[in-house]
């Protein structure tokens, strides 16, 4: 909990001596947290500078999950790299983006999961249940306009709030969102390293760089959601899976 701009910069200070190398903050409420808001703000402006700045004097990225459109705002003012969900977003905040070059990390995969649990009864405690079926529905059509406005996008899903091991459908509705096929790949291998601070390490299959390789049977470009089906898994070099020779 962060209470005016000291607490702000002893919070960072804090993580930094923790180990931490990446600080991220809450800039509004969540779909699941127990609170009757989504949406609402949770830093003073004065806050999100006094952290930004502070992450920055260690060399840290800063992410925010972020829904309602006011804290998205207030976080890309403040110099955010990264807005995770970002579903309200207006046009405001959309130029916001472009004008930091601050980067959009959309989840359409968590909105989608939670809005399909919002329709079984019980599923979700009633404060929690009408955030789900409004928020949810909403990423994949915020995703399509910052997209199309071209707003810097990088993948990820927020998996966790649905179950490991389903992010690769994330690629799908990216590319139903209109996103062509080698975008939504880039965006999760060289965008991704970017937004990470990790280009000379990830993202790209070069020598010197971490062996993170994956292969499918089939061509991404012309179906994406074969990336759902991943024959071959080589992470740092160690192969952890391959096709049965059976």
């Amino acid at each position: 909990m962060i209470n005016g701009i000291e607490s702000a910069r002893e919070a960072v200070r804090s993580r930094y001596q923790e180990g931490a190398d990446l600080i991220k903050i809450t800039a509004t409420a969540g779909v699941l947290s127990q609170a009757s808001s989504g949406e609402n703000t949770q830093f003073t402006d004065e806050e999100l500078i006094a952290i930004i700045k502070t992450a920055k004097d260690y060399g840290f990225r800063v992410a925010a999950h972020a829904h309602g459109n006011e804290g998205i705002k207030r976080a890309l003012r403040a110099g955010i790299d990264s807005i995770e969900h970002g579903t309200y977003m207006d046009d405001e905040a959309i130029a916001l983006f472009k004008k930091n070059g601050a980067w959009y990390v959309p989840t359409i995969s968590a909105g989608k999961f939670v809005a399909e649990k919002a329709k079984i009864p019980n599923y979700f405690s009633p404060v929690v249940q009408p955030k789900a079926a409004a928020i949810g529905p909403l990423i994949q059509s915020t995703f399509a306009r910052a997209y199309k406005a071209g707003v810097k996008i990088a993948f990820g899903t927020d998996a966790g709030v649905f179950p490991n091991g389903e992010n690769a459908k994330e690629f799908r509705y990216m590319v139903e969102a209109g996103m062509p096929e080698l975008a939504a790949i880039r965006s999760a291998t060289l965008s991704a390293a970017e937004l990470l601070n990790q280009s000379k390490r990830l993202g790209s299959i070069e020598a010197n760089f971490a062996a993170d390789i994956i292969a499918v049977k089939g061509d991404p470009l012309k179906d994406i959601s074969t990336l759902e089906k991943v024959d071959f898994v080589m992470k740092d070099g160690v192969v952890y899976k391959k096709p049965s020779l059976k």
